[in-house]
């Protein structure tokens, strides 16, 4: 909820969210590009490395079935057959010359392969073993052993001994079954040395590698030493026909790639360095990052340039209006460029100067009226009760009641020496609630056998409260003169003091004449009434106690069984 209030409270936070939704979107889109195309980029590699593999054991396994054609022609040629068959019928030189026939036919295969080391005829008959290349030798048991090497787990029939790879084949081809010995056999030994030089291919730089294994997932050619790199991945490679994988060794991520030819029964095997394979990809990775940053970096200026030009701004204006909510006026506020917040500063320094202008007319004409009223009020002295006070010196006199005489001879001076004093608009509450109670004893003098007086007395907490002048009495003497005066007994006025919280009540209550309900309506209209056409007391007093003490503060009057009820309501804090 905090977050959804700030969100509403704050142009410069809206206005960067703004932003950021459109522009995450968008960086969103570039980054999802990114690792689309690095992605594609890496299946296209990895695509065609798997591609070259197959490319390379089809051409393998099409050399391996053409060496076994010819490797089979040559089983079955009549030079061969003579050689093993005819030897007690031929002479030397029918011998010879069959002899270097049969050379010269192995000599052709070999040199129509490069991935061919040798080619050798085992011929027991004639104890001779005939290679392709170099001199023909007579037969060894070793020879025997080596011209017997047969396995079938898979259709090429390849032979890996001794680290040799060997194709043999014998006559008759099912010696094994049905004979102790071949008649006489082929044999073609395969290059490794060859065979290592063509793994070379897939490797892309010194840290990759490639490898051939069995159908047992032995190794078998390995296009350098055997390293524990090879071991590793030789050990995670699956029993499918083709997959790829990944392994992390000495802190160096590897991509391994395997394909298996099912002919062969070889797995080959090419692994690399992840780091060297997607080395091309530096460029792209580059790029992403420079796009990052230049979002940060628009994203920064953006905030920046928003809080320079509109939130700083902004924020002066709303300080200038706080500071006139509080009541200060005497400031301006200035922007160095002529936009659209130069106009607004220019016209709120324009607001602020009228409304100095008009406070000051409003607030010196208003003192004005309120003394004006004050000096009526202070004029209108009522001329009954100055009556009423003379006759009452006359009676007291009279009588020879000297020292009521001189206590109420100094009640009246004190009485019209406060009314008629102009020194301060403003006194302390005690001096105020004083000359009140002055007020009421004058009153009790004249009305001692029908009205009586209970007037509480001040907290002294509130005595030194400042208020404006004449604010009890002429309440005292409303309730005399229309409440309280035609009562012939039993007439009472009742002055409390009641402390608030914030402030004090001052309550006057008379039990004479109550009023009307249209007269309370027009009372409280008269002292809310901002015209000063006709100015009661009542409406004086209020609104000089407002002006002093604030909105909170004024009169009420409230009309019940107990008679009517004056309240003034002060603020001490």
């Amino acid at each position: 909820m905090k977050i959804v209030g700030f969100w509403r409270r704050s142009i410069f936070i809206r206005l960067v969210l703004t932003f950021l939704i459109v522009m995450v979107p968008l960086y969103g889109i570039g980054i999802s590009m990114y690792k689309w195309g690095v992605t594609a980029i890496k299946r296209e590699i990895l695509n065609t490395k798997a591609a070259q593999m197959s490319y390379y054991l089809d051409k393998l396994e099409k050399e391996i079935q053409g060496l076994k054609l010819v490797q089979s022609d040559t089983l079955y040629n009549d030079d061969i057959n003579r050689l093993a068959n005819s030897v007690p019928f031929m002479d030397n030189y029918e011998r010879g010359y069959y002899l270097n026939k049969l050379q010269q036919r192995l000599s052709a295969i070999k040199n129509g392969s490069n991935y061919i080391e040798n080619v050798i005829a085992y011929i027991p008959s004639i104890g001779r073993t005939i290679p392709a290349e170099g001199s023909i030798e007579d037969l060894q048991e070793t020879d025997l052993k080596w011209m017997t090497f047969f396995d079938n787990s898979t259709p090429s029939q390849l032979i890996y001994s001794d680290e040799q790879l060997l194709l043999n084949a014998f006559f008759p081809p099912n010696y094994i079954k049905k004979s102790p010995q071949p008649l006489y056999a082929v044999q073609i030994k395969l290059s490794l040395p060859r065979l290592k030089e063509s793994l070379q291919q897939f490797n892309l730089n010194e840290n990759s590698g490639s490898f051939l294994m069995d159908a047992r997932k032995h190794l078998l050619i390995s296009d350098n030493r055997a390293t524990p790199t090879q071991e590793r991945i030789r050990v995670l490679v699956g029993i499918s026909d083709s997959g790829s994988g990944s392994i992390t060794i000495t802190d160096e991520r590897y991509l391994y790639i395997y394909r298996t030819s099912s002919y062969m029964g070889l797995t080959l095997v090419s692994y690399i360095p992840e780091s060297s394979l997607f080395a091309g990809l530096g460029k792209y990775e580059f790029s992403f990052w420079l796009l990052s940053v230049a979002v940060l970096l628009i994203i920064i200026l953006f905030s920046l340039t928003i809080l320079r030009f509109i939130r700083m701004p902004l924020h002066t204006l709303i300080r200038g209006f706080k500071r006139l909510e509080n009541g200060d006026m005497d400031f301006s506020i200035g922007h160095r460029y002529e936009d659209e917040f130069g106009f607004l500063y220019d016209r709120f320094n324009s607001m602020l100067g009228r409304l100095r202008s008009l406070i000051d007319q409003n607030y010196k004409q208003t003192i004005m009226v309120q003394r004006a009223e004050l000096k009526q009020l202070q004029a209108q002295i009522n001329p009954h009760f100055l009556y009423n006070s003379f006759f009452i010196l006359y009676t007291m006199t009279r009588r020879g009641e000297y020292e009521q005489l001189m206590k109420f001879q100094l009640q009246l001076g004190e009485y019209f020496q406060f009314v008629t004093r102009n020194a301060s608009d403003e006194v302390t509450l005690e001096q105020e609630v004083n000359h009140a109670r002055t007020y009421c004893d004058i009153q009790s003098m004249r009305f001692s056998n029908r009205i009586r007086v209970e007037f509480g007395e001040l907290p002294p907490v509130y005595a030194n409260v400042i208020v404006p002048r004449l604010i009890l009495q002429p309440i005292i003497e409303n309730a005399f003169e229309h409440g309280l005066e035609n009562l012939e007994e039993n007439g009472l006025l009742r002055v409390r003091f009641l402390p608030e919280k914030d402030g004090l009540l001052i309550e006057a209550a008379n039990n004479g004449a109550p009023m009307t309900d249209e007269q309370l309506r027009k009372f409280e209209s008269d002292i809310e009434s901002n015209e000063h056409a006709e100015v009661t007391g009542l409406s004086n007093i209020h609104r000089r106690i407002r002006l002093l003490l604030g909105n909170g503060c004024g009169l009420s009057i409230a009309s019940g069984e107990f008679g009517v009820v004056v309240t003034i309501r002060l603020a001490t804090i």
